[in-house]
């Protein structure tokens, strides 16, 4: 690539502001709240979808320890309906999966190992490595959708807000 280009690269950036993605990480804005409000009037999956935004893309902390109880009780269900059999279902199990699945959608990595995870607190380690990524996925693909649909309602937002600062 000819180096004048790659120099002009910041500046062209600088002058266009932010994209919608990097906007969307930051500070939350009215935008972004208006942007929320479309999603949630069309989209219920039963997952927090804000929260984790809030604490996976964008970082913010506040909305951790709710998004911990929710994982953990989504990970009982998910147990308690077929995910895991009876006989193996432990507080521990549910706990150290859920955690470990929440740490993987934040963090990209995983708390421990799951075979050392398993062997301390008594499981089998395909058990315990199912359910982890059983939940993983499932907040994973929340996440991604939530995410997609959270582009295309600031956008719109972006577009409502133009539209009517020239009818001004």
């Amino acid at each position: 690539m000819n180096a004048s280009l790659k120099e002009a690269d910041p500046v062209c950036f600088d002058i266009r502001g932010k994209d919608t993605e990097t906007a969307l990480v930051g500070p939350i804005t009215a935008q972004i709240i208006d942007a929320d409000r479309l999603v949630r009037f069309d989209f219920k999956n039963g997952m927090p979808g804000w929260m984790m935004y809030r604490t996976a893309l964008a970082g913010d902390s506040l909305y951790l320890p709710a998004l911990k109880d929710w994982t953990i009780a989504f990970t009982w269900v998910y147990a308690l309906t077929g995910g895991v059999r009876r006989t193996a279902i432990t507080d521990e199990l549910i706990g150290c999966a859920a955690l470990d699945a929440l740490s993987l959608l934040i963090y990209a990595r995983p708390l421990t190992g799951y075979k050392q995870t398993a062997e301390n607190i008594g499981t089998n380690h395909k058990t315990y490595w199912r359910l982890r990524e059983a939940i993983y996925r499932r907040m994973q693909a929340g996440l991604g959708e939530y995410w997609l649909r959270l582009v295309m309602a600031y956008k719109q937002v972006e577009f409502i807000e133009r539209k009517l600062n020239r009818k001004r």
